[in-house]
C-alpha cells in the first residue's frame, strides 16, 4: 500500500529474519513475502469494512456496487497469492459489516491510526469510496453522510472533502450531459421506427401505423396464445410505434 508505516514493518521483518540469510536466503525471502502479505491482508480488512459501510449506507447494495465489490475482492485475493480462504474471510467481513452503520467513525479512525495514513493516502481512499458510491451515476445523501464520517476520522477537513465531492459532481454531471447529447443524436427517426422512408406522406404513415398496431397489439397476441415474454416485448414496441406516430402527426399538423 506504499505508506511509511508499512515500509517500517517490512524493514523490521527483514531485520528480525536477518540471521537466517546466511543459512537459507530463499527461506528469508519467503518469510519477508509472507510478512508483506500479512500486512496487506490486515489493511484489506479495514478497506473491505469501509466499502461495506458505503455500499449499504442507502439501505441497499445495487447490482453494480455488488459487482465492483466482487472485483475488488478478486484483486485483493490476487495480491495475496490467490488464497481463496482469505477471500472468503474478507467476504464474510463485508457481509457482516454492511449491516452495522453505527461504528463507521470508530472503524475508520482505528484504520487511520493503525496504518498512519498520510494526507494523500487518506484523500485517495476517500476518493475511492466516493467512486464506489457514484457507480450508478449518482450519490445519495445517506452515502455522503457515511463518507463524511470516514473523512472526519481520516482528519480530512470539510473544505477538502467538499472539493473532492465537487470534483466528482462536475465529472458525473458532464458525463450525464454528454450521454443526453449522444442519446439525442442517435435517437431513431420516427419514420425509421415505422419502417418508412424519411418524410413519407402522412397517408402512408397512417396506413403503416394501423398495420403495426395489428401486429404488436397485446390483446391480439393474447388471443393467439403468445407467451408473456413476447407480449411484454410487443407492448414496449407498440409504445415506441405510438410515440413515433404521434411525433409525425404533430409535424404534419404544424405544416
Amino acid at each position: 500500500m506504499g505508506n511509511f508505516f508499512i515500509i517500517i514493518l517490512i524493514v523490521l521483518a527483514i531485520y528480525l529474519l536477518a540471521f537466517d540469510f546466511g543459512k537459507n536466503p530463499q527461506n528469508m525471502r519467503q518469510n519477508v513475502k509472507n510478512s508483506r502479505k500479512k500486512i496487506l491482508f490486515e489493511e484489506a480488512k479495514y478497506i473491505v469494512t469501509l466499502l461495506a459501510k458505503v455500499a449499504k449506507s442507502d439501505g441497499r447494495v445495487s447490482e453494480l456496487e455488488a459487482q465492483l465489490v466482487s472485483e475488488i475482492l478478486d484483486d485483493i485475493t490476487s495480491m495475496l497469492g490467490g488464497d481463496t480462504r482469505k477471500r472468503d474471510e474478507l467476504k464474510q467481513i463485508y457481509n457482516t459489516q454492511k449491516e452495522d452503520l453505527n461504528n463507521v467513525y470508530d472503524v475508520a479512525r482505528e484504520y487511520y491510526e493503525k496504518f498512519k495514513l498520510s494526507k494523500n493516502d487518506a484523500i485517495a481512499k476517500v476518493s475511492f469510496l466516493i467512486n464506489l458510491a457514484y457507480i450508478d451515476g449518482r450519490i445519495l445523501n445517506a452515502e455522503r453522510i457515511v463518507i463524511s464520517q470516514i473523512a472526519d476520522a481520516f482528519n480530512i477537513s470539510d473544505r477538502v472533502l467538499e472539493e473532492i465531492f465537487d470534483k466528482f459532481d462536475r465529472f458525473y454531471d458532464q458525463k450525464r450531459y454528454e450521454q443526453r447529447k449522444d442519446d439525442s443524436y442517435h435517437k431513431k427517426s420516427p419514420y425509421r421506427v415505422l419502417g418508412l422512408r424519411e418524410n413519407a406522406p402522412f397517408s402512408e404513415v397512417k396506413k403503416r401505423y394501423r398495420e403495426l398496431v395489428k401486429k404488436y397489439h397485446p390483446d391480439i397476441l393474447m388471443g393467439r396464445g403468445e407467451s408473456e415474454e413476447i407480449i411484454e416485448r410487443s407492448t414496449r414496441k407498440l409504445q415506441e410505434i405510438n410515440e413515433a406516430y404521434e411525433e409525425i402527426k404533430g409535424r404534419s399538423a404544424n405544416n
